[in-house]
């Protein structure tokens, strides 16, 4: 299997094979915003985003969970990076 760089969100999103799934691990915040909102804008109806890192609060994980599936997609809060205090 290779493995593909890029630095372009939308080059990115188009190169996933359909219906797609993004693991994404951002830190929390703000920047888990910013990227769900940059990927969303090139994703379709039934893909999904998951998420590693951003989900420091249960009610920002329900926020997006609720603001994704109003486009159509799919959103997962995991939970896998970070601590106690979010970070």
């Amino acid at each position: 299997m290779r493995v593909y760089g890029y630095h372009d969100p939308e080059a990115f999103v188009h190169s996933i094979q359909k219906p797609r799934v993004i693991i994404m691990l951002v830190k929390v915040k703000v920047p888990v915003d910013q990227t769900i909102k940059t990927l969303s804008a090139y994703l379709e109806k039934c893909d999904c985003i998951i998420d590693g890192g951003g989900n420091e609060w249960y009610e920002n994980t329900e926020r997006r969970e609720k603001a994704m599936a109003e486009l159509g997609l799919l959103y997962l809060g995991m939970g896998i990076l970070g601590d106690e205090e979010g970070t």
